[in-house]
């Protein structure tokens, strides 16, 4: 079969492998743009109401909810990217409180 090239990867699984890696460039993406915000504000706290911001925004809502659910017990069922997002996300200080939007 290999003679013949044959693709032992299903396509289901190739569309799979390539959603994967689109969603962690994005969320690369997003947390590199987090760093940049944190620099510049002085803090982790972005509004969803923020015009200029609004994708960070949501991203930043998604992120905390997400958090929240890990430490509500949900620690056993989450892979590990989302642990090593986790620690990303702890080491620039995000989970360390709800700091104010309005703080800068």
């Amino acid at each position: 079969l290999e003679s013949i090239d044959f693709n032992w990867v299903s396509e289901a699984a190739s569309k799979k492998q390539t959603i994967n890696a689109f969603n962690q460039q994005r969320w690369n993406e997003m947390f590199e743009e987090k760093k940049l915000y944190k620099s510049k504000h002085g803090h982790t706290s972005v509004s969803t109401a923020d015009a200029d911001n609004l994708k960070l925004g949501n991203w930043v809502m998604y992120q905390r909810q997400s958090y929240k659910k890990y430490k509500a017990g949900n620690q056993q069922k989450i892979g590990q990217r989302h642990k090593e997002r986790i620690k990303k996300l702890e080491s620039i200080g995000f989970y360390s409180g709800r700091e104010s939007a309005s703080k800068t």
